[in-house]
């Protein structure tokens, strides 16, 4: 497609020549001034280099050879380059000379500009300061390669690895018979000479003929037995065979691994172009490497019209894919619709006029997305790949089928159009007579709407003049509400001080009212205070009177007091020598509380410890009634056995102290018991017989006699104890005795205080009852009390009263003149109030009829007649064309049809040269191309695509980064499309986890091993899904393919994302029904889990010489559930539920490749499924495939407890497994293994969740079938 380059401006600058530089350009011109008028300007680009020893800016200049067409003209197209010095007064040339044309002039590490260089001497041109900067913004180019070259030489061990594998040495045969099909695609040889080992190695080599440079193709197929080879041809051999012009020089031809080398050398001119600055977006290096890369923010949202029908998260994707400036990152999780997203993009790129690169690392991705366009005109898709590997659907857009799948729908079309003929004549002067009527009904509404215009203009004066009457009247009411705002608060505050006055007067004449004269009130005070005088005088003799009669009281008890002491002295005196004779603790305990007789702390510890033994001795009579009892049973034993007891005895009395046992009072009766027991059931008692029990009643008597004596000691313990308590009363008591003295003293002292204290209170007594002159007193001390407090009390309240009286009154005076002049102010405001009401009211009405009046003006100039005049002369306009069009396709009508009639001839008749040159056209205005991503570095297809507008890469997660890296090359705008939480690639037969581990081992370089564990642990993909702003991502978080039962198992997977996956399958019991009922299967189900027990013969073994490994077990149920599925399908059929040629799609798969050997040679030797379309493989290498069911055989299964359960620990893996099927998904392994047993945590985890959505689906069975729970 052609590209509009925009004209970039001429600048004019100095430039300096050295000697080395004009040495240099002498080799081509006479001087430098001939050489730089060779034509006035030259398109240059400009790159920065180090700067010069003396720290001066250093540039490279590369001439343009195709766009300086004189000055290629002049050096055979070769590239002219000259180094120069950046300085002020111009550009100062150290260096010139003219090299390859090979090499690239334009990266993105150049910038491009027009310059007319001034070599004349003295000239005053100089350096122009936008250039200057220009040239300062540049990245120092040598710095961006190193910097690339290193971060990239980690990426050089996958080629290392591929080299490796792909090294094998050449094979030649001779051919005797040489035949190519009818297209011209492919050949066929016969030869001889090859080995028997080496027939299966051909297939998928490169074939060329001995001494000739040029590869003929891919070896497609081999047959032993008819020794013949079949060779897919590459588009230039197919040329030459058109032409007759492929003569091999001799009759061998040589197989080798040429293709994948050659695969392998693109890979690594990627890494060469990166480092160069060969790619299309110069961001690439930093998306690339950069942990956090800068992207150029979308300048606006793009407005878009779909082609497809797209829910909200793919319309986001399609949106922000359009609105990104060089990076967009779509995570497609299974089932989600990532085909269409594409799809839809692709359509709006060619609606924009870009032209757009789909790649992926398989063809089968490519062409998936490329089937989505086949219904949409405006593309013109271009597939480019080897013609074996692409689809059915995409074999029609290869470049040699492009011309005829056109002829043949341009027929088609074309065809379509004679058949119309006939009506097309009828037809346009129907449309044209419809086309006049409505010109004519146009036209009249245009006159309307003029005279609409000027009513319009009239309502905008109008308008302006009511808008200025309504300003001014509401500045007036503005004013008139403020001044009444005004008055109504100050009306406000009047009448609150009115109602507060008038409260205050009406409350000052109720208490004047309420309350007694001046008069009265100082009467009443005086009469209070002589009564106060009386009550307290009387006070005082009850007082005087109480404290009297309680002196004498406590006199009379102090006598009594000293008579009881002097009694219990005698009585103690007495008692002291009889306490020799006490025999109990209770009887001390008396003695001491009766006369006081302290306990001290001697004879509380001798108490405390005579209780202890009294408890302790509490079982001594049932000792000694066991002890008794035993007794007799011993003797009566002893009777028995005669002497033979004595020697018993004498064994048990050897014993070692330590080897006895102790024993309750309970377990000797109960041994004494047995022994009657015994002797009671047997008739005749044998001596012998008796032994066991004498020894068992001897062992216990020692242990009896041990607690007699025991006890006996307790006993006199407590005895001993009794005396010394005995001996500390009577201590204690001597004590009381020789206290006495003293206790006398004190009580005789206390008499005496009280009979002089009873001779003043009498004193004081009779003086006061000589000053009472009412007689006696009938009330006590605390009535009196009382009453003279009240008296008191009501004295103080007369006095307070009668001094608000005389505050009151000149008080109320005042307050009943303020009152009066409140009153008057109140009615003058209120008055004032009603005025502004009025006037306000007035106004309102006046604004009212005129906002009416603007209102109906409004309407009028809401009306945009100008907008409609404009539509109106706009269709007009367009209606009149469209009539000139409609009577000039009438009038060309016939040349039209005869032209159409020439057409389909031509078309029909078109030859080989005419197909050729439709494709060479069709080829150069494809606008969606669709290849692998190794195929887009093919020379043919670099020569054609050097760039795209934009590049899609489906799938990225299964493509490694040198592959990645290809495509990505070219797009200006890049848009990956793949899933972080699904498998990474396959590089060959290993994982990429082991690849990568293989490559960190065998290297030695620290930066390249620190690039690959950050790969390792995190891909491409994931760390710019993760990194990148919000506007340059998104998710497709609604899945099409799976049951909703189904997805809840992968729904783990991506809880972490900011969307959460959902179904989008509105009834996925009818949309996913799969109509099976069987024995393993019901109809309901979507989800099961065939539990293995955890033991033989269910347990995993391995192969001898090599790491998989299989399971037997698995293999003997799957071979069931098969069967019953088979016929499950049958009898579906049978009820007309499924079509009888549709077969039912299975997919068995396994995380180990033994096992998928073992179940492909169950199915193809002992297996005959007429209703099953089967297909196997490895967990890895079904990435990418969707089957209605999927058995999924989980193979680990051992009784070690942290057993490791490999392949299996990884999330992604188990993702893929869970995510292949459509209807049914069928899990066959040991839930105790991967729930319990496995030796990783997270891997338990992981498997105890997916085991519980099992059970939420009542999906648990045992091994037959049987539901678990």
């Amino acid at each position: 497609m052609g590209q509009v380059v925009a004209k970039i401006e001429t600048v004019r600058t100095n430039l300096i020549m050295t000697n080395k530089a004009r040495e240099g350009i002498l080799a081509w011109s006479k001087d430098e001034h001939a050489f730089f008028h060779i034509q006035k300007s030259f398109l240059v680009h400009i790159e920065r280099m180090s700067n010069s020893a003396q720290g001066e800016t250093a540039i490279t200049i590369y001439f343009d050879n195709v766009a300086n067409a004189n000055l290629a003209e002049k050096l055979d197209s070769q590239v002219a380059v000259m180094n120069c010095i950046v300085k002020y007064e111009g550009l100062l040339a150290t260096n010139f000379r003219v090299i390859s044309s090979r090499v690239p002039v334009r990266t993105n590490r150049r910038f491009a500009t027009q310059l007319e260089f001034v070599t004349a001497p003295k000239n005053t041109v100089g350096l122009p300061i936008e250039l200057h900067s220009k040239i300062r913004q540049l990245p120092i180019a040598e710095e961006r390669s190193e910097y690339v070259r290193k971060r990239i030489s980690s990426w050089e061990g996958y080629l290392k690895i591929q080299e490796r594998d792909a090294t094998i040495e050449d094979m030649t045969a001779s051919f005797s018979k040489l035949s190519v099909n009818e297209d011209f695609s492919r050949m066929t040889l016969n030869c001889s000479g090859l080995k028997d080992n080496e027939w299966n190695k051909a297939k998928g080599l490169s074939a060329k003929f001995k001494g000739s440079r040029d590869e003929l193709g891919e070896v497609l197929k081999v047959n032993r037995a008819n020794r013949t080879v079949e060779i897919e041809l590459r588009p230039y051999i197919r040329e030459q065979l058109r032409k007759n012009q492929l003569k091999p020089k001799t009759k061998e031809v040589v197989f080798s691994n040429f293709a994948t080398l050659s695969q392998i050398r693109r890979l690594r001119r990627g890494f060469a172009d990166l480092e160069k600055g060969l790619a299309a977006n110069a961001n690439l290096e930093k998306i690339l490497f950069e942990d956090r890369p800068r992207i150029q923010a979308p300048k606006k949202r793009a407005k878009l019209e779909f082609h497809n029908r797209l829910n909200e998260f793919q319309q986001e994707a399609v949106i922000g894919a359009m609105s990104a400036e060089d990076l967009f990152v779509i995570q497609g999780p299974p089932g989600t619709g990532k085909t269409t997203v594409i799809s839809e993009i692709c359509q709006q790129n060619a609606k924009a006029g870009l032209r757009t690169l789909v790649a992926s690392q398989s063809n089968l991705a490519v062409d998936n997305a490329l089937s989505r366009l086949l219904s949409n005109k405006d593309i013109r898709i271009l597939r480019f790949g080897r013609t074996e590997s692409i689809e059915e659907e995409g074999k029609k857009f290869i470049e040699e089928n492009v011309a005829e799948y056109w002829r043949e729908q341009t027929l088609q079309d074309i065809k379509q159009e004679l058949t119309m003929h006939d009506s097309q004549e009828t037809e346009l002067t129907a449309t044209l007579a419809t086309c006049e009527e409505e010109l004519q009904k146009l036209e009249d509404q245009l006159v309307v709407i003029k005279e609409k215009i000027v009513e319009q203009q009239q309502a905008k004066l109008d308008y302006e003049v009511i808008t200025e009457e309504i300003q001014k009247l509401k500045k007036m009411l503005g004013t008139y509400r403020r001044e009444l705002r005004d008055l109504e608060e100050h009306f406000g505050e009047v009448a609150n001080k009115y109602e507060h006055v008038l409260s205050k007067v009406e409350e000052l004449e109720r208490f004047l009212e309420t309350n007694e004269t001046s008069e009265k009130l100082l009467e009443r005070t005086n009469r209070l205070a002589n009564e106060i005088e009386k009550t307290r005088n009387q006070l005082l003799f009850r007082q005087a009177e109480e404290e009297l009669a309680a002196v004498n009281e406590e006199l009379n008890n102090s006598r009594n007091e000293y008579m009881t002491w002097q009694k219990n002295i005698l009585e103690l005196h007495q008692l002291q020598h009889e306490l020799k004779n006490f025999t109990k603790v209770d009887e001390l305990s008396e003695f001491m509380q009766q006369y006081d007789i302290p306990m001290g702390f001697i004879i509380e510890r001798q108490i405390n410890a005579l209780e202890k033994i009294k408890n302790q001795m509490v079982s001594y009579h049932d000792w000694m009634s066991v002890n008794n009892k035993l007794k007799a049973a011993i003797d009566y034993v002893e009777k028995q056995m005669g002497h033979a007891a004595q020697i018993i005895l004498q064994q048990i009395n050897a014993r070692p102290e330590d080897s006895y046992s102790s024993y309750s009072i309970r377990e000797v009766h109960e041994a004494i018991d047995y022994m009657k027991q015994f002797l009671i059931t047997q008739r005749v008692v044998n001596p012998a017989q008796l032994k066991p029990h004498l020894e068992r009643l001897y062992l216990r008597r020692k242990f009896v006699w041990e607690q007699g004596t025991i006890l006996q000691q307790l006993k006199q313990e407590a005895v001993r104890l009794f005396e010394m308590i005995k001996r500390e009363v009577i201590k204690q008591t001597t004590e009381v005795l020789a206290n006495a003295q003293q206790k006398k003293s004190t009580l005789t002292n206390k008499g005496m205080l009280l009979k002089d204290k009873q001779a003043q209170l009498q004193k004081r007594y009779d003086q006061l009852k000589l000053s009472l002159s009412d007689g006696p007193i009938s009330s006590n001390s605390e009535q009196l009390t009382a009453m003279l407090h009240k008296s008191e009390e009501e004295l103080q309240h007369v006095k307070s009263t009668h001094q608000v009286v005389l505050r009151t009154i000149p008080q109320l005076d005042q307050m009943q003149q303020q009152h009066q002049k409140l009153m008057e102010e109140r009615t003058t405001i209120a008055s004032d109030l009603e005025e502004k009401k009025l006037a306000i009211q007035e106004i309102n009405s006046q604004g009212l009829k005129q906002e009416k009046d603007l209102k109906a003006l409004e309407e009028i100039l809401d009306q945009d007649y100008e907008d409609q005049q404009l539509q109106a002369e706009y269709s007009i306009k367009k209606l009149t064309e469209k009539i000139t069009k409609l009577q000039h396709n009438k009038a060309q009508l016939p040349i039209k049809q005869a032209l159409q009639k020439q057409w389909y001839t031509l078309l029909q008749e078109a030859n080989e040269h005419d197909l050729d040159e439709i494709r060479k056209m069709y080829v150069r205005h494809a606008n969606v191309i669709g290849t692998t991503c190794v195929a887009s570095a093919r020379k043919e297809f670099m020569d054609n695509y050097p760039t795209f507008d934009v590049v899609i890469i489906d799938e990225v997660s299964k493509a490694t980064p040198p592959e990645l890296l290809l495509p990505m090359l070219k797009g200006k705008k890049i848009i990956l499309v793949g899933d972080h939480h699904q498998l990474p690639p396959l590089v060959g037969d290993d994982t990429l986890e082991e690849t990568l581990k293989a490559i960190i081992e065998e290297s030695d370089a620290l930066e390249e091993s620190a690039e690959l564990k950050k790969l390792l642990k995190e891909s491409l993909f994931e760390r710019l899904f993760k990194n990148l702003p919000r506007d340059n991502k998104q998710m497709l978080a609604i899945q099409y393919r799976m049951h909703e039962d189904i997805m809840k198992t992968i729904t783990p997977f991506y809880e972490n994302e900011d969307d959460q996956l959902q179904c989008g399958l509105i009834d996925s019991d009818n949309v996913r029904d799969h109509f099976l009922e069987g024995h393993y299967v019901k109809r309901d189900d979507h989800l099961l889990w065939l539990d293995m027990p955890n033991e033989k013969p269910y347990f995993e073994e391995q192969m001898k010489n090599g790491k998989s490994r299989f399971n037997q077990g698995e293999l003997d149920t799957i071979r069931h559930m098969l069967l019953d599925l088979d016929h499950a399908t049958e009898m579906a059929k049978a009820a007309g539920k499924i079509k009888q040629d549709e077969r039912k799609s299975i997919g068995v798969i396994s995380f180990y490749g033994e096992q998928v050997k073992k179940i492909d040679r169950l199915i193809q030797q002992e297996l005959n499924l007429q209703h099953l379309h089967l297909r196997t493989g490895t967990v890895d290498k079904f990435q990418g495939m969707e089957m209605d069911v999927i058995i999924v055989s989980m193979v680990r299964n051992t009784q070690h407890k942290g057993g490791d359960i490999g392949f299996a620990n990884d999330y992604r893996r188990l993702n893929v497994a869970l995510s292949r099927a459509r209807e049914l998904l069928i899990l066959v392994g040991s839930t105790e293994m991967f729930t319990q047993r496995a030796k990783q945590k997270h891997a338990r985890d992981m498997y105890s969740q997916l085991l519980e959505t099992v059970k939420e689906q009542k999906g648990l069975r045992d091994q037959d079938g049987n539901v678990k729970q």
